[in-house]
């Protein structure tokens, strides 16, 4: 009886961790593809390659113990920039201007006394804006070896898509007005270099996609041909090498060498003779003598 509870947990903890509204997903099947749930489906490459042609994005699913399912969840352009802009407006009561999404934060007194703000801001931040006005109202650090409070304010970096991080920054001076997410690759050395490294992983599935998307729509044959080689090479599918280990060998005999040295000498006296009027050169052949009637003649 222990062992089939134990397999519905199981179950139950492999079941795909969906937290996107439905309303926001697209119906696939309109599109021709098999759903398993609104906006749900199988990650084939035939299923994104529909999604890609209807300008369709799409998520991978994983299920509630962080593992792929092999599923993807398609979303389209409009449901992503409202999703954003819901994160936005949750803490448009922060903005210092309302009317600008990268608008600063309330900060100092201003913060404190704006109740709606003070809800949705973290605890720290309020307990560090009330020791930084706390400090101003004594008239600044009790000693002159002690550094002076910080103000937090809204972290200063700006996202590829142009919108501000909504994190706080804690104020101090290392901190570049960074908020603690940010500023966790700068305290090492190399740390743009990892924060690259970690773009290029992040980037590398779409990275195929386009590939793909090349292979498949492409106008130029060369150009599908080498996407299609690219994703072969990737996916370790190579063709034959052919390969030359043939090597020549040439055998010269230790008379046709001198022969042609004695040659190469003769044709350099001529041409020296040629510069020097008045010197006569004798034309001569060379005599090799054979070592075998040398060698009958002593016997």
């Amino acid at each position: 009886m222990n062992s089939i509870e134990n397999e519905d947990d199981d179950n139950d903890l492999s079941l795909p961790d969906i937290s996107t509204p439905m309303d926001w997903r697209p119906e696939l099947s309109n599109y021709g593809i098999q759903e398993h749930d609104r906006g749900v489906c199988d990650d084939t490459y035939e299923n994104r390659a529909i999604l890609r042609r209807a300008r369709l994005q799409w998520d991978s699913v994983y299920d509630q113990m962080g593992k792929p399912t092999g599923l993807i969840i398609a979303r389209s352009e409009d449901a992503t920039k409202q999703k954003r802009l819901i994160s936005v407006a949750e803490k448009r009561v922060l903005l210092q201007d309302p009317t600008k999404n990268n608008s600063d934060f309330l900060t100092g007194l201003d913060l404190i006394v704006d109740e709606a703000a003070c809800k949705i801001t973290p605890p720290w931040v309020i307990g560090a804006t009330r020791t930084y006005l706390k400090e101003q109202e004594d008239g600044g650090p009790k000693s002159q070896k002690r550094a002076p409070a910080a103000l937090p304010h809204r972290c200063r970096f700006v996202r590829s898509d142009n919108m501000r991080c909504l994190l706080w920054s804690s104020g101090r001076k290392k901190d570049d007005g960074l908020c603690r997410f940010h500023l966790k690759g700068n305290r090492t050395p190399g740390a743009d270099i990892e924060r690259a490294r970690a773009k290029l992983v992040q980037s590398a599935p779409y990275a195929v996609d386009v590939m793909e998307e090349l292979m498949e729509s492409a106008q130029s044959e060369p150009v599908r041909l080498k996407a299609a080689t690219e994703i072969l090479d990737r996916a370790g599918v190579r063709g034959g090498i052919e390969l030359d280990v043939g090597v020549d060998v040439s055998v010269r005999s230790p008379a046709e060498i001198v022969m042609e040295r004695l040659q190469r000498l003769a044709q350099g006296a001529q041409h020296a003779a040629s510069l020097l009027p008045g010197v006569e050169v004798v034309d001569a052949e060379p005599v090799i003598e054979d070592s075998t009637n040398g060698e009958d003649d002593q016997a």
